[in-house]
């Protein structure tokens, strides 16, 4: 009878590689994908106005980054601080070179709009100012204003 041994470097192999080809079509698709499940016991709010008291930046990007963990897609958080021009802080999820925002229809205006994939450097037409982001591991134990979506 033949054993599997386990080596050293088995326990050393990372689960997602290293260099990532972040692709905006593959983001697109896990946004989607998450989307869909949270709409099965959430108001998406489609077709409204955008509302910072229901499903705000923060609530999105800690429930979506609970979520990334247990899909294991590799996602960080990003901080932009508020500045002259834009008077709110603001968080979204980061993933690679692309800012995955479900809190963006408060900037557009766009009624139907879910979410957004962009560069980082398009935050700065929004009054952000790149030197003054933060890029985070974890959700910021001390942002204090989590709005929650409605339940259906």
């Amino acid at each position: 009878m033949n054993k599997f041994i386990r080596t050293f470097d088995d326990y050393e192999t990372p689960m997602v590689p290293y260099t990532l080809n972040v692709t905006k079509e593959g983001i697109e698709n896990i946004a989607n994908n998450f989307l869909r499940e949270v709409g099965k016991d959430y108001d998406l709010r489609k077709g409204k106005e955008f509302n910072k008291k229901k499903g705000n930046c923060a609530w999105f990007t800690e429930f979506f980054y609970e979520w990334s963990e247990i899909n294991r897609i590799p996602a960080k958080i990003i901080y932009f601080d508020e500045t002259e021009k834009a008077k709110d802080a603001h968080v979204a999820i980061l993933i690679g070179d692309f800012v995955l925002d479900f809190a963006y229809k408060q900037f557009s205006k766009d009624k139907d709009q879910l979410y957004k994939i962009s560069k980082l450097k398009e935050y700065s037409k929004l009054g952000y100012d790149p030197d003054k982001t933060e890029v985070v591991d974890e959700f910021p134990s001390w942002i204090d204003d989590i709005y929650p979506l409605d339940n259906k």
